[in-house]
């Protein structure tokens, strides 16, 4: 008996799954698989799975970037401008820190520094400190404005200084709702010599309040006690650019 040997054809070999293309941070993927689904138009189905696209497409956010800017000219090996603000991956910053003669960002230390914490001469911010310090908690050699001021001229809802007025106020000359010093003015006054809602009018006090009057205004009327960091403003800006 002759047996007749049948070929058996070869399997066919299973479609290779086409190449996952490179996925980009925004890019829009397969959340079962991970395939990237950028330019996917002619197909309802992932490509590389076979789930349909309603069911798992998604798309991540792409990274936030932070803004990078300096200027070449310099100013005693400073840039005139220099802005960093957020991330910066190349620099392995995950929040800006700027120096220059104008800095802006995160961090800022210059002549004018803006930032959330910036130290300068003219300092603004969140947390500041400078020969003029304006924000939130401020610093200030010369003047300081801010929910809590501390400087030569303070001015704030807490005030500290030399001469001081806001909400809450100490210093050797104090103006506010309450307020604490050896000459002291407000609704409330505790000094060696005060004036205060309660009638209390010392006539020393008297004198150098209304000797301080174009500056820091009268008790019943406006305040005006911003006044006195005119001076020290435009000297700390003269200063930040020389």
């Amino acid at each position: 008996m002759v047996r007749t040997l049948m070929a058996v054809p070869p399997a066919s070999p299973t479609p290779a799954s086409p190449a996952a293309p490179r996925r980009a941070p925004g890019d829009p993927y397969c959340a079962n698989c991970g395939y990237s689904l950028k330019g996917l138009t002619s197909t309802p189905n992932c490509p590389e799975c076979g789930r349909p696209l309603v069911e798992v497409l998604v798309r991540e956010r792409a990274p936030f970037r932070g803004i990078r800017f300096r200027t070449e000219a310099t100013l005693f090996g400073l840039p005139l401008i220099h802005i960093a603000m957020g991330p910066g991956p190349e620099a392995g910053q995950m929040r800006g820190h700027a120096r220059g003669i104008i800095a802006i960002g995160d961090t800022a230390v210059g002549g004018i520094a803006i930032g959330g914490v910036s130290a300068g001469v003219v300092s603004i911010g969140g947390c500041t400190a400078g020969v003029v310090g304006i924000g939130g908690l401020s610093v200030g050699l010369g003047a300081a404005l801010g929910g809590l001021a501390i400087g030569g001229f303070a001015t704030g809802g807490g005030a500290i200084g030399v001469i001081a007025s806001g909400g809450g106020a100490a210093g050797f000359i104090a103006e506010g709702g309450g307020a604490a010093g050896y000459y002291a003015r407000g609704g409330s006054a505790w000094g060696a010599h005060t004036i205060d809602y309660r009638g209390t009018s010392d006539p020393q006090a008297k004198e150098l309040f209304d000797a301080l009057e174009p500056v820091l205004g009268s008790l019943g009327g406006q305040s005006a006690a911003w006044r006195p960091m005119l001076v020290p403003v435009g000297a700390a800006l003269v200063l930040s650019v020389l």
